[in-house]
């Protein structure tokens, strides 16, 4: 919680955005799960190919801004699911590239209209120029986002030894 000027206190930014991205992404992960057996995760990677092409692994993670371990975990849930193929870049047989196939395109055509009516219903609150405002306030803070990992120090944690058992 923040402390306004007049002392009372408010809830923090951050937590008021997660519970709106969590509730207002519900109807999607039931759609997901329900209709589809893909996580949320999985949906958002099958978006990014479907709206952006094939790319490797690491543009994947970049596009979606996840981690390269979940990522990874997510496109082998993909490929194990016959939704997305790894082709190895002819060039150089190290690199793949990730694409969506028949099923994951399939997926992506009767998901995405879904997603863009829900975004139209959230958004369906606020007038044209509130629309734009917020528009502009979010970019605003992504692009501070984006600074934080160069502007401050943050500690990292140790992840070496966290499935070791204790006493």
């Amino acid at each position: 919680m923040t402390t306004s000027g007049s002392g009372a206190r408010r809830e923090l930014i951050l937590f008021r955005l997660n519970r709106l991205a969590a509730n207002s992404g519900q109807p999607l992960v039931r759609y997901c799960e329900g209709r589809y057996g893909i996580s949320r995760r999985e949906w958002r990677l099958i978006a990014i190919l479907g709206l952006q092409g094939p790319c490797s692994s690491s543009e994947l993670a970049e596009r979606a801004r996840l981690p390269p371990g979940p990522t990874s975990r997510a496109i082998s849930q993909l490929v194990a699911k016959a939704i997305a193929t790894r082709s190895p870049v002819p060039s150089d047989r190290r690199h793949v590239v990730i694409a969506l196939n028949d099923r994951g395109r399939e997926i992506f055509e009767a998901l995405y209209p879904i997603v863009q009516e829900l975004n139209e219903r959230l958004l369906s609150a606020l007038a044209p120029q509130e629309r734009q405002a917020l528009d502009e306030l979010i970019g605003k803070l992504e692009r501070r986002v984006a600074s934080w990992m160069t502007d401050v120090e943050l500690p990292k944690a140790d992840r070496r030894h966290r499935h070791k058992r204790t006493g």
